[in-house]
């Protein structure tokens, strides 16, 4: 047993365990607050990846971790989660609920200057909301930060996790400072960090327009492919501009004659068929092998950085293009 994996599991075992079980039962607090939008019988369960990771390390001889926590970073990603559900007192007694044109840029403005990449308005289906949560309205703020693709195609290894950790803390503080901001704008809002959210994030982006969802299970977007983190901020604005369409649906026929994703992923997760979980919910995912890896080195990321669309630039029309041509 390595240094690494020895260090982590003492840390897990002072401090790790009670710290995520207090989180979890904070957010599930949100369930007591008169008026809050509930999951509906077609929602899924929320796989608690850090209990998880922890109760795996504490239970099996055969898993090793080959990383360390960045823990400053895990301990402000923590801080932040809190304060998304702490915050939620300060929202205003009579809040607005329509906002002007002029308002909504000066918010995606704020929301860029706070490293948020893409910013899109979206109506949150209640079938989205993991089971045991809940979110305050169903006017949704989609938010996607990029991921470096410098430290993604260094993945698996400890700098790509750094860097993972690093942009869920940074969307995590931009969601609450979005939350903040309309706050004090006379509106009412609920921060969703991106690590432990409360709803389904990649098909909620999806529904937004933002991108696709790719045989990986992430949201491939134009700009960035697969390389971004999601988070949201419910808000009781009802006239936001909502989107209704989604200009993406080809990656689904590009991702069945690509394929890279499933040859490069290390405990060959991903699959071509459909895995039904006991969920309901349908993915291409072997859900425990990816997590028994993921949990070992590094967070993995191996199928970001395999996915074409992770190199940018171009690329998106590029393969829009090929796709067309062998319709």
């Amino acid at each position: 047993m390595g240094i690494k994996h020895k260090l982590m599991k003492a840390f897990i075992q002072r401090f790790g365990v009670s710290r995520v079980k207090g989180l979890i039962a904070k957010q599930r607090s949100l369930n007591e607050i008169p008026g809050i939008l509930h999951p509906t019988p077609n929602s899924t369960t929320r796989f608690e990846i850090p209990l998880e990771m922890m109760n795996l390390l504490q239970e099996r001889d055969d898993i090793e971790m080959r990383h360390m926590f960045p823990i400053r970073r895990l301990l402000s990603v923590i801080k932040n989660i809190h304060l998304s559900v702490d915050s939620i007192s300060n929202n205003p007694l009579n809040p607005s609920t329509n906002a002007s044109t002029d308002f909504l840029e000066e918010l995606k403005e704020f929301a860029q200057s706070h490293g948020v990449g893409v910013i899109e308005f979206v109506k949150l289906p209640q079938d989205l909301i993991f089971h045991e949560f809940g979110a305050l309205y169903d006017n949704a703020i989609i938010l996607a930060m990029e991921m470096s693709k410098e430290k993604i195609d260094k993945a698996a290894s400890q700098e790509t996790m750094n860097m993972v950790f690093g942009t869920y803390d940074d969307l995590g503080k931009a969601a609450n400072r979005i939350a903040e901001f309309l706050r004090e704008h006379g509106y009412a809002a609920q921060a969703d960090h991106p690590l432990g959210g409360l709803v389904l994030f990649p098909p909620l982006a999806q529904k937004a327009g933002i991108g696709w969802v790719g045989k990986h299970g992430l949201l491939i977007t134009p700009k960035y492919g697969p390389r971004v983190r999601l988070a949201a901020v419910y808000t009781g604005i009802e006239n936001l501009p909502f989107a209704d369409s989604n200009d993406h649906g080809w990656i689904d026929e590009y991702c069945k004659i690509c394929g890279l994703c499933i040859k490069q992923c290390p405990p060959q997760a991903i699959l071509k068929g459909n895995v039904t979980h006991d969920t309901g919910r349908i993915t291409n995912i072997k859900q425990q092998d990816c997590f028994e890896y993921f949990a070992q080195f590094y967070g993995c990321s191996i199928c970001v950085k395999a996915c074409p669309f992770s190199k940018a630039g171009d690329t998106y029309e590029r393969l829009k293009a090929v796709t067309e041509k062998k319709r």
